[in-house]
């Protein structure tokens, strides 16, 4: 029998995909290129990381142009190590107002305690208007490839800015959609030193023909399952890197990013698990934090030895 924790992970959907009626994942077109083809194709430059203010950045994706952003929140000097954050879905990742909810803020901005690390905000493309905005460009399966591949590109030009700029580890850390992104970069790049994808996994695809989260799918989309894995799974990819430079999180009750589905990519990693769902467990923010604290205290100054 479900727990308070899957319920709400169904809850939520069903009320979200009721409210977007048409504007469902996929509904206009299912036309793309594999996402890690087109992630591991995807470039970008950004200005000076030690430079307060937001600032946006087109991405070159094989699939066209996207508007990106990221926001040096917290630079402490070369001699810390940098932390890269990506936002979950649907999230406004500069939104520091009172009564904002976004996880970059709830992690980070409002933390007690100081966060030992240079950190930076991106914002993937989309996320910069209203949620109907956001969820009527994700009807092109294009414009999700594209939106994740662009995210990707902007954390290799931070990531590599920053191994340019300091002599410590170089961080990349998402929640949800950022996981995702996060895991996607180690895939097609792997420049980080050390992956700290919060719910998310390899197998994206699956997440849209099995979940729950399925109920966001179009009906002509979720027809064509084998198609959808095919595009938007990174499984072996991301296996083929090696296990010693990612330290995940996984919600066990999680109905969305499934822990039994998602798990398999992290074998022979330490896995750390949340005795919570999806939504109680975005929510968790101590937790959250404590994870990230936790694997960034255990970066030394100097680089982690890469094989």
């Amino acid at each position: 029998m479900p727990n308070i924790h899957e319920l709400l992970d169904v809850g939520t959907i069903q009320v979200s995909a009721l409210l977007l009626r048409d504007a469902t994942f996929f509904a206009r077109s299912l036309d793309s290129r594999p996402l890690v083809e087109v992630a591991s194709e995807s470039e970008a430059t950004v200005d000076d990381l030690g430079r307060a203010g937001e600032r946006s950045v087109t991405v070159d994706t094989p699939i066209g142009t996207f508007e990106t952003a990221y926001m040096p929140w917290q630079w402490r000097g070369p001699d810390y190590p940098t932390l890269i954050y990506h936002h979950g879905s649907g999230e406004r990742p500069f939104d520091f107002g009172r009564f904002s909810s976004n996880s970059f803020r709830r992690l980070f901005v409002t933390a007690d305690e100081a966060i030992p690390a240079n950190v930076i905000a991106v914002r993937a493309p989309f996320h910069d208007g209203s949620n109907t905005e956001y969820a009527r460009a994700m009807g092109d399966l294009e414009n999700f490839v594209g939106m994740l591949s662009a995210s990707v590109g902007l954390i290799d030009a931070l990531a590599t800015q920053a191994n340019d700029r300091t002599s410590c580890p170089v961080l990349a850390s998402g929640l949800s959609l950022g996981g995702w992104a996060v895991n996607l970069h180690r895939a097609c790049f792997d420049i980080v030193d050390r992956y700290v994808p919060i719910f998310a996994g390899a197998a994206l695809g699956e997440m849209f023909v099995s979940s729950i989260y399925r109920k966001m799918t179009a009906e002509p989309a979720r027809r064509r399952p084998d198609y959808l894995r095919e595009i938007l799974d990174f499984e072996a990819e991301f296996s083929a890197v090696g296990t010693d430079d990612c330290s995940p999180l996984l919600a066990r009750y999680d109905r969305i990013i499934e822990y039994d589905r998602q798990r398999p990519a992290y074998a022979g990693m330490s896995l750390s698990v949340l005795e919570n769902g999806h939504v109680t467990g975005s929510l968790a923010t101590d937790r959250l934090r404590e994870h990230v604290l936790s694997v960034l205290s255990t970066c030394s100054t100097d680089r982690i030895s890469r094989e």
